[in-house]
């Protein structure tokens, strides 16, 4: 049953045959990939009318209790360390369920008791799932609504970072979480300006989380702060509730702010839902046609041709693309070369602190008594290192994010080079050729905000933790040793010692997140070099099979293409109209965003 106006409904079903002509006329024209893209997703997400509500924020923010305070009850794992690694889908379920959806597209049963098997950083089966949907008997998820709960957005691994350049678009709501102790800091701005706020400000709605430790007047000056600072980047005013899962989970409801926030979730719901759900779709439908309207542009250009001119044009385009693809290769080398090097100063970094930490040992324990010697040496060279683990990953990310900056920059550069060839050797006279490259998964922001920020924080806190196990030698000596002498004497040789295994132990480690990064953004550059050469000569093969056609009347086809041009124009003539429909203003006036 449509959860839909019965205005709305009417709206819906124009707009379904709309794309579903939008997708036979693309079938005619050979493009399985669009006709695949609409039939596969974006018609049945508007046939089922199900809304996507996803959660956003910086890793350690709480997004997971936040969710969790929705719901009203702890479904998904969380704690004071970042723990989400997958993205997480929830919808309703008479009875508590889970299934593990994994990235070969195989599902498995999962215990809702055992998410934390599938969906934390911690967990070895987290890197196999696409994404893992809780089924939950939850008054928010009723209606076919979809809560989606997402790693942090200055995450960098490849694929938690998929929220950044797929939920966001298919969002028709985005909640972005602040943390009450340092909101809207430098990286979420340049997150929302560089991410969201181009194509989403009209779905966003801002949660000041971790409220509770916020005394009445703080809250009102926070508050106060992010609306100052969003309102010139917005356009208008936004909507920002304070909340406190805690309390809220806690069972003081009253003083968390999550029934205010609630109340206006369902209000939106209600009065939005329709308009936001065909916007969407329609919006998608126009950007589909703008796509197939740039390929039988091509096509009709190369009939105006001769089958030599057009194979020697095609050719200048492939050696365009050849040269790209050997500017991409280059990258690769570039990478593993300065990779390389940043290892190789890590090496002399940490060689130089442990020469220098084992050098100053002796004069700090001698200036100690025995008892502070026994008590405390250990947190010393705990604190020791963790200082320096945490100056050093600021360095390194330092250098990365530069890194990233520079290839990336050349990458997007190559892909505009190359559309931009291809727009001048074939491309229609009336149009620019855009080639619909997804240039956002190799957007420097993805590693620039916040780079290597989930895998430093984890990977200090839990070496530092295993300074107890490096240090075990010490203790037992300490323990045993009775005058004072002897222990200052055995503290000196094994604090010496423990500092060159802890050395030891934490150079691997830190290489390591240097090699993953490198693999990561070789990936990036990979794929962009990939969906470059497949999206051009995809064109470009059909436009010449075309015209090698045995018995091809060149008029005919060329008049089959007229038609099918003409009957496009009529396709994008509807769907403006019905977002023109849709957008009308109402009764009372109001036609845009978030309700007031």
């Amino acid at each position: 049953m449509s959860v839909l106006s019965r205005q709305h409904r009417e709206l819906k079903d124009g707009l379904l045959s709309a794309l579903r002509d939008v997708a036979r006329l693309a079938d005619d024209t050979g493009m399985q990939t669009l006709t695949s893209e609409l039939l596969r997703e974006r018609i049945p997400k508007l046939e089922e009318e199900r809304f996507v509500l996803v959660v956003l924020g910086e890793f350690n923010h709480g997004k997971s209790t936040f969710v969790n305070a929705l719901l009203g009850s702890s479904v998904l794992p969380a704690g004071i360390t970042p723990t989400t690694a997958t993205i997480n889908h929830l919808v309703y379920a008479d009875k508590p369920c889970a299934k593990a959806v994994l990235v070969d597209e195989t599902q498995r049963v999962v215990d809702p008791k055992s998410l934390a098997e599938w969906v934390t950083i911690e967990s070895t089966k987290a890197e196999k799932v696409r994404y893992v949907e809780v089924g939950w008997p939850a008054e928010i998820l009723r209606d076919r609504v979809t809560l989606v709960d997402t790693p942090g957005v200055n995450d960098i691994n490849e694929a938690r970072a998929e929220i950044t350049y797929n939920y966001i678009p298919r969002a028709d709501a985005v909640l972005f979480l602040l943390d009450s102790s340092q909101v809207l800091k430098q990286s979420e701005r340049s997150f929302l300006e560089q991410r969201i706020l181009r194509r989403s400000r009209d779905k966003l709605l801002f949660v000041i989380g971790k409220a509770d430790l916020l005394s009445p007047e703080e809250r009102a000056e926070a508050t106060r702060y992010v609306r100052d600072n969003l309102q010139p980047l917005l356009g208008a005013e936004p909507m920002i509730f304070p909340v406190s899962a805690r309390l809220q989970l806690a069972g003081r409801s009253a003083e968390s702010g999550i029934p205010e926030l609630k109340s206006y979730l369902q209000r939106y719901l209600s009065d939005e839902r329709g308009r936001v759900l065909l916007d969407n779709a329609s919006s998608d439908g126009q950007r589909l046609c703008a796509y197939l309207r740039q390929n039988l542009g091509i096509k009709a250009r190369s009939l105006g041709l001769t089958l030599e001119e057009l194979e020697a044009r095609i050719a200048r385009v492939q050696k365009e693309l050849s040269g790209k693809q050997q500017t991409m290769r280059q990258l690769q080398a570039r990478i593993v070369a300065e990779s390389d090097a940043i290892k190789a100063r890590i090496r002399l970094d940490l060689e130089e602190f442990v020469a220098a930490f084992q050098a100053a040992l002796p004069s700090e324990i001698d200036k100690a008594s025995a008892d502070d010697v026994r008590k405390y040496l250990q947190l010393f060279l705990q604190d020791t290192f963790k200082q320096w683990a945490e100056q050093e990953g600021d360095r390194v990310a330092s250098e990365l994010e530069r890194l990233a900056e520079q290839i990336i920059q050349i990458t997007n550069e190559n892909v505009q080079q190359a559309m931009a060839t291809l727009a001048a050797e074939l491309g229609p006279a009336d149009t620019r050729v855009d080639l619909q490259v997804d240039t956002l998964k190799y957007d420097v922001g993805i590693f620039a905000l916040g780079a290597l920020g989930t895998g430093i924080f984890l990977f200090v806190n839990t070496f530092v933790g295993g300074m107890l196990t490096l240090a075990a030698p010490i203790i037992a000596v300490l323990i045993h040793s009775r005058m004072a002498d002897e222990i200052k004497r055995q503290a000196k040789l094994q604090a010496a010692q423990a500092v060159q295994t802890a050395a030891q132990a934490i150079l691997p480690r830190f290489q390591q997140i240097v090699d993953d990064f490198a693999a990561r953004l070789a990936d990036f550059v990979t794929a962009a070099g990939q969906a470059l050469h497949r999206g051009i000569s995809e064109m470009l093969d059909r436009a010449l099979a075309e015209r090698k056609a045995t018995g091809l009347d060149v008029a005919v086809r060329q008049r089959e293409i007229d038609v099918q041009v003409e009957e496009l124009r009529k396709l994008e003539a509807r769907l403006d109209e019905i977002r023109q429909t849709l957008w009308a203003p109402s009764v009372d006036g109001e036609t845009e965003g978030f309700p007031s």
